[in-house]
């Protein structure tokens, strides 16, 4: 008999198995609501990812389980195509040719297609091997009127669409809620889960899924471009990254539409899920909040004529943490004070490619001596000795390093991303009246960053009140047991 939980927290790359700042929280969420029963379902994209864990997953998680969505297992032979499956080739092909016109209307049809309780059901080689599949896709081709090659059209459809299919077939513990912690795959696992068992589907969005795949698929040189060889100005972007945009935006669409609550952290978010489809009477605010005896408040000093400084960047070294602007100020700063000490705490070795391209840099600046790469490090061990904390982020939600900063009291200096500027600045008359506890630059600004810096630094009395500021705004707006009792009290109300 399959134990069944309280909560299933449905996660995409991230915890147990990858550390940041989602992973951190659900691991608090898990170890604060220690009466509630939780099952995890990891979407991750092949078995690498499990060889090790980077949390002591604690003793109220009674299952793990794991989707691999790049893993895929082909038949050696040829799959001859079902005269019984033709109505349910019929139905897939509306719903994809409603994908392809931004509308994904009637997902319950597409799961009841790959339901294996019925006599009939699609299989992963119907899908990739039977004619009737590729008179699917031809269909689609004539009917949509692409203005493609079909070949291009047949590849983009098949890498689309691989990573799907796992999700339709995934084994999902058994639980009251589920409660998803973005849309995208594990949006579309959380419908899925909720469409076959009637379950209760809870959604929280740290961070806009189709808002940050539009910005990775904008840059991305891995999606073929078919105008790349034009050298005359585009005005729209290809067919194939507007093909992968309109894919995750239907996807939140598709999630936002099954849950019964969708919660985020800030009012910037809300109002981008609003643009996005989300129902307004279905949206709530409940933002991030850290551990107040865990991270020791006491207002920090700095001495008139102070020129050293331990300066710290909490992240992953991965591009949209924008470590080289960060880099990049530094160099700034170290013209001014040249004793000064800079510690990028987080691991680099998610990209390590560009990782090798921040230590080239730190080479090319002269400033290689001076700045330490820890990897991986308890960031306590670390907060004590640090006067200053840099976010140079191209995109945050609400980012728990300067709540921890804060707590701390440690002056902040972060780009203008999320929630972040109300976290430093204020929120509501009460909380703005606390004064600011940093300064906010422009994204990808290293002057404004290293201007920043350089303000704080070398005005103790600036400095001494933005101390003072953050771990008073954080103590009385940002506690974690009051906003985790609100996660309680929502789990409550349809538990029972």
């Amino acid at each position: 008999m399959k134990l069944r939980s309280d909560v299933c927290l449905l996660l995409e790359g991230t915890y147990p198995y990858i550390s940041g700042g989602v992973s951190a929280w659900v691991h608090q969420l898990i170890s604060a609501l220690k009466e509630i029963k939780f099952s995890l379902m990891v979407i991750l994209p092949n078995q690498d990812y499990i060889r090790e864990m980077k949390y002591d997953v604690p003793s109220n998680v009674i299952d793990i389980r794991r989707v691999f969505i790049h893993d895929y297992d082909f038949p050696d032979q040829c799959v001859y195509s079902n005269p019984r499956k033709r109505k349910l080739f019929n139905e897939l092909e509306n719903f994809i040719g409603q994908i392809i016109q931004n509308n994904p209307e009637g997902f319950e049809t597409v799961c009841r297609c790959f339901d294996k309780t019925n006599s009939n059901y699609l299989t992963h080689e119907d899908m990739l091997f039977s004619k009737q599949s590729w008179d699917m896709l031809r269909n689609l081709y004539k009917k949509n009127e692409l203005g493609i090659s079909f070949i291009d059209f047949f590849w983009t459809y098949r890498f689309t669409a691989l990573p799907m299919l796992p999700l339709f077939t995934a084994d999902i513990p058994p639980a009251t809620i589920y409660h998803t912690i973005s849309t995208g795959y594990a949006g579309i696992l959380g419908s899925i889960a909720k469409i076959k068992s009637n379950a209760v589907l809870l959604l929280t969005e740290h961070g806009i899924y189709s808002k940050e795949r539009r910005m990775e698929i904008s840059q991305a040189s891995w999606i073929y471009d078919e105008n790349k060889n034009d050298n005359r100005p585009q005005k729209n972007r290809s067919f194939f990254k507007q093909w992968w945009i309109t894919l995750f935006d239907s996807l939140s669409r598709i999630c936002y539409d099954h849950s019964q609550e969708i919660i985020t952290l800030y009012t910037g978010n809300q109002q981008q899920q609003i643009l996005a489809g989300a129902p307004m009477d279905k949206l709530s605010i409940i933002p991030n909040g850290i551990d107040m005896n865990k991270y020791k408040a006491k207002p920090r000093k700095i001495k008139p004529g102070q020129k050293s400084f331990n300066i710290g960047f909490v992240g992953r070294v991965v591009p949209i943490k924008d470590v080289k602007t960060f880099i990049k100020a530094c160099k700034t700063v170290l013209g001014k004070m040249p004793e000064s000490k800079i510690f990028i705490i987080g691991p680099t070795d998610e990209e390590e490619e560009y990782y090798e391209d921040c230590l080239r840099l730190c080479e090319m600046l002269g400033v290689k001596d001076n700045i330490v790469f820890t990897g991986i490090a308890s960031v306590l061990d670390y907060y004590p000795k640090l006067d200053i904390i840099v976010l140079t982020s191209e995109s945050e939600a609400q980012p728990l390093v300067l709540l921890e900063a804060n707590a701390m009291g440690i002056p902040v200096v972060s780009s203008d991303v999320g929630a972040c500027s109300e976290m430093v600045n204020g929120m509501s008359a009460e909380d703005k009246s606390l004064g600011a506890s940093g300064l906010i630059t422009g994204v990808a600004s290293p002057s404004e960053t290293a201007d920043a810096i350089l303000k704080i630094l070398s005005d103790p009395n600036l400095f001494n009140l933005m101390s003072q500021a953050g771990i008073t705004r954080v103590d009385k707006f940002y506690n974690q047991a009051d906003l985790f009792a609100k996660y309680l009290n929502l789990y409550e109300k349809y538990m029972y």
